[in-house]
């Protein structure tokens, strides 16, 4: 029960950081990092399909509400956690499911925490940049946005991450 309500505490605090810091950051057109991504990352190994679905669809549907953007996070959040358990299962070499001896996040290999971080944010703003410019016209400019933007998300949610692994759930 207390692991449910710090995961809900990670929600909020990932939604409410997008909104009103990340959202409101005006470095360049190309710098839009997607930090609430973090929290698919976040849930545990073994997390159910149907809940990982659910809660990341919850997740872009609350993004969605709060900026206005008509179903953009909704679609790729939602794929992303679908696709959660394929990334695992090409970053640690095998399928990671209830039945999986180590399904803690914090007991994966660091190179390969560090790779699944790396294919989720990939994948997700892969997807949220494709999906927003829907044309491929302007590929280079959304694959310039891609890599700078995920550049920046990647550096903070590993430490985010290592932060709420090591310092809240482990003590």
């Amino acid at each position: 029960m207390q692991k449910n309500i710090l995961y809900a505490g990670a929600f909020l605090t990932l939604v409410l950081l997008q909104i009103f810091l990340i959202d409101n950051i005006s470095l360049s057109v190309y710098f839009h990092p997607l930090i609430y991504v973090a929290f698919i990352i976040l849930l545990p190994l073994d997390t159910k399909p149907i809940w990982m679905v659910l809660l990341s669809a919850l997740l872009g549907l609350t993004i969605d509400v709060m900026t206005g953007m008509g179903g953009l996070n909704i679609i790729a959040t939602t794929a992303t956690g679908f696709l959660r358990p394929f990334v695992l299962k090409m970053v640690t070499g095998h399928a990671m499911g209830t039945d999986a001896s180590d399904t803690s996040l914090h007991r994966l290999p660091e190179k390969n925490f560090q790779w699944y971080i790396i294919a989720m944010v990939v994948l997700h703003s892969g997807i949220y940049f494709m999906m927003e410019s829907l044309s491929l016209m302007h590929i280079l400019h959304t694959l310039l946005r891609l890599i700078v933007s995920d550049i920046a998300t990647v550096m903070f949610i590993y430490y985010f991450v290592k932060l709420f692994i090591e310092k809240i759930l482990n003590r």
